[in-house]
């Protein structure tokens, strides 16, 4: 409630100052029109006045000042009119100086100095230095300050730079027109500076805020200094940036600093920057303690990037940024943390400003930078690597290494910033855990699966929590499978599920093995990650079968630590690769039986598939449903084996199959899932199984005949035995038509002990009528035509009676 009055006070002073000003301006302007020099000057004077209060706030004061500006231009342009003035420049120059107070004498001499030299009746120089020179008269913070940038704005036009109108052997040169600028930026600098230490103690954080809202009044002689046409690459290097560097490292504060620092970026080419870039740095490292760093090497590193994208032929020879940036980051990194709270905060910022004037004086002679604030200035360089030489892995190993240095050193610092994020690094919220995690999963998106190569990422891995691990693993195997990059060497893709673990093993943490996820939400999650992991057994590929199987074990090896949450869903890709090879492996094998010149593979077919069939038994302690499909699958992949090379696979296929039966009898006891078991049992058989001999034949399709009888509900027992009898017809060289007719009239009773039930099982008959009429055109002798249509009639009757619910049996003589 107390700052409102203040600042109605602040607006009812501004009202009453532009009012007076506006009404000086109006008597001005009048007197301008009459040719009247005395009047202009004294209510030019007058106006000028109002700039001598100490009561607005900065940025009030500039509002006013802007007021007045304005209006000193129509003085300006009348003293550049010698015919209406009629007096010469040099007598109005020395006139103006009479004047009864500092601060109007000298916007007066400085409106009449621009027009002075404009007249060319003197030295540009002599005016530019005794306006220099004459300004130090005021030395009040606020009002010096804006009167410097009145000298600034009046004179930019007016210099004796290269190729200038004022440009001459007497009227002045390049280094004239620098060095009045420079004074100028000095003098501001200083005046800036003192603000900070006037007025009580309890005022120090709004007099912090009010230097900031008046920084940009000593930044715009920085960029007058860069436009210089005089300011090339040379001098800039040679001249301009060692006597800026001096001014700035004298002026010891650190808001100053920074915000100099920052400056000097932002108006100085880039090719400047590239020329001068170790001076630049070493001027960095000689700022006061307090200057936060971290923004100012962020600044400089996406500047030169972005260039350098652009223009690599503009990077000066001999010149290695990577050192250069390495060199100095390292030292930062290096210095003791500030134990603060908020110590990282830039003094620039609006954020805690008590913090930030104690920056500002750079007390303490710590580093201000927090964790967070080193790690994010290590991601930047890491970037500016990454963007500028993604060839060299040395370059980012060497980032991750000083990464995980930082991180070791200050462990108990991330320990409790994780401790107090229990839902895990947020992105942008500038915490050391999300710097760790842009740092880790930064290189995935530039160089891919090159990072197993890179010694210090695991090491900076393993700093964190095992929760923020499998965030990082998730994000490095999100962007494997999006750039869809190709595991082809043993050595990374051991490394890669090394740096992946926390996804595919049951790591402890606290003392608690990991448990599977509950809610529905965590399953979901869950589900997805672990499909991203089961891509990844895709991109495993290599021409040498031995090679690429040698790959597969390794990744079933990784595997086996995580539970059977985790296998049911990484352990089917494994088969399927491995069933994959099996063709290749096998041409292989016969083209070296041939003597075709190929070797022979070191994992043979047999070894494929035996690893296939380790897979298949631990996936159906996990899945046993999945389990029986994947035996089927290797049972079919057998099959096609012997077709080329006959006999040689047929106790392999028929061991496959078998097992799919165990998985059946001993691990499925759901009666839904049993019928769709038999299902797909019956389907491989008939379709896809041509090797088997005989007995073994008869013995798979008795047993599915024996498990189709034994399901709970008639239908399904009605329907899986009519299935079941196809097994016995689908082989071509030995077809059981007595063993079809037998199956065919217990589905007869199993539909007619149903019926009992139910009339709606009367569909039942019909399965079993189409059943027979399939045999009669597959020319089946044991089936007897007459039966066939006695079925029909039943059917008909049946049907007949479903709706009304009167059907009190039929009977079929078979």
């Amino acid at each position: 409630m107390a700052q409102r009055p203040v600042e109605q006070e602040q607006e009812r002073l501004l009202e009453e100052a532009i009012a007076v000003v506006k009404e000086q301006a109006f008597f001005m302007k009048k007197a301008i029109d009459n040719d009247n020099l005395r009047d202009s000057l004294k209510h030019g004077s007058n106006m000028i006045c109002e700039l001598r209060t100490s009561l607005l706030s900065p940025k009030n004061y500039y509002e006013l000042y802007m007021h007045v500006f304005q209006e000193l231009q129509h003085l300006g342009s009348f003293f550049q009119e010698p015919a209406r003035v009629k007096r010469r420049m040099s007598e109005l120059y020395e006139s103006v100086q009479h004047a009864g107070n500092i601060l109007p004498r000298l916007y007066l001499l400085i409106t009449v100095g621009a027009a002075y030299i404009k007249s060319r009746e003197a030295p540009a120089k002599d005016i530019l230095a005794d306006m220099t020179e004459l300004c130090k008269g005021v030395q009040h913070p606020m009002r010096g300050l804006f009167l410097r940038y009145y000298l600034s704005q009046m004179c930019k036009d007016k210099l004796p730079d290269v190729g200038s109108e004022f440009e001459g052997e007497d009227s002045g040169s390049l280094e004239d027109a620098f060095d009045f600028l420079l004074t100028n930026f000095a003098e501001s600098t200083r005046l800036w500076v003192r603000m900070q230490h006037q007025g009580a103690v309890k005022d120090r954080v709004r007099r912090e805020r009010e230097r900031l809202d008046l920084r940009v009044l000593v930044g715009a002689n920085l960029v007058r200094l860069s436009q210089l046409e005089g300011m090339t690459v040379e001098y800039y290097k040679d001249t301009a940036l060692p006597k800026i560097a001096e001014q700035v490292v004298v002026c010891k504060d650190a808001l100053a600093q920074q915000y100099l620092l920052d400056c000097i970026i932002l108006v100085f080419s880039d090719e400047c920057h590239l020329a001068s870039l170790d001076q630049f740095l070493s001027l960095a490292m000689k700022v006061q303690p307090g200057v936060d760093l971290n923004p100012v090497l962020v600044n400089l590193m996406t500047r030169l990037c972005n260039f350098l994208k652009q223009n690599p032929e503009a990077l000066p020879g001999g010149t290695d940024l990577f050192d250069l940036f390495r060199t100095h980051i390292d030292e930062v990194v290096s210095r003791p943390l500030s134990t603060g709270a908020t110590a990282g905060s830039s003094p620039l910022g609006l954020g805690d400003s008590s913090t930030s004037s104690a920056t500002a004086n750079g007390a303490g002679g710590s580093n201000p930078m927090t964790l967070p604030a080193l790690l994010e200035l290590l991601c930047s360089f890491l970037h500016f690597c990454l963007e500028l030489f993604p060839e060299r892995t040395e370059y980012i190993d060497h980032v991750l290494g000083s990464a995980a240095t930082l991180v070791q050193r200050n462990k108990a610092a991330l320990e409790a910033e994780e401790e107090s994020d229990p839902d895990g690094p947020a992105e942008g919220r500038g915490t050391a855990v999300g710097a760790v995690v842009e740092l880790l999963a930064a290189p995935l998106s530039r160089i891919s699966l090159s990072i197993v190569d890179l010694a210090h990422y695991p090491s900076l891995m393993n700093c964190l929590s095992l929760r923020v691990r499998k965030k990082v693993a998730a994000s490095m195997v999100a962007g494997v499978v999006a750039s869809e990059a190709t595991l082809s060497e043993p050595r990374p893709v051991e490394r890669f599920f090394l740096f992946v673990s926390p996804l595919v093993s049951d790591e402890k943490e606290a003392g608690a093995p990991a448990a599977p996820p509950q809610t529905e939400a965590d399953k979901e999650a869950f589900a997805k990650e672990q499909e991203q992991v089961a891509r990844v057994v895709h991109l495993i590929k290599h021409e040498d079968t031995d090679v690429c199987f040698q790959m597969l074990r390794t990744a079933a090896n990784a595997f086996k630590k995580g539970g059977p949450h985790r296998r049911t869903f990484v352990l089917p890709p494994l088969v399927t690769r491995a069933l994959q090879l099996v063709p290749l492996v096998h041409a292989r094998e016969l083209h070296a039986a041939q003597g075709g010149g190929v070797q022979a593979p070191a994992s043979s077919v047999k070894k494929v598939l035996q690893f296939a069939h380790t897979t298949c038994t631990e996936l159906v302690q996990c899945n046993a449903e999945l389990g029986l499909r994947f035996f089927l699958h290797c049972a079919i992949t057998a099959d096609k084996a012997d077709l080329a090379q006959p006999g040689a696979f047929e106790p392999i296929c028929y061991e496959f199959l078998t097992q799919a039966l165990v998985c059946y009898e001993e691990e499925l006891s759901d009666s839904r899932a049993q019928f769709q078991s038999l299902t797909l049992l019956v389907g491989t058989m008939v379709s896809a199984i041509h090797c088997l001999e005989n007995d073994n034949w008869d013995t798979m399709a008795a047993k599915m005949a024996q498990h189709s009888t034994k399901l709970l509900r008639k239908q399904d027992q009605c329907r899986a035995l009519l299935m079941a009898s196809t097994v016995f017809w689908g082989n071509a060289q030995r077809r059981d038509a007595v063993r079809v007719t037998e199956c065919l009239q217990k589905c007869l009773r199993i539909a007619d002990v149903a019926m009992q039930s139910s009339n709606a099982h009367a569909i039942l008959f019909v399965d079993i009528l189409d059943k027979y009429i399939f045999y009669v055109e597959q020319k089946c002798d044991a089936i007897d035509p007459q039966v066939v249509g006695q079925l029909i009639s039943l059917c008909a009757e049946n049907l007949a009676f479903c709706d009304s619910g009167a059907w009190e049996g039929g009977t079929l003589v078979v």
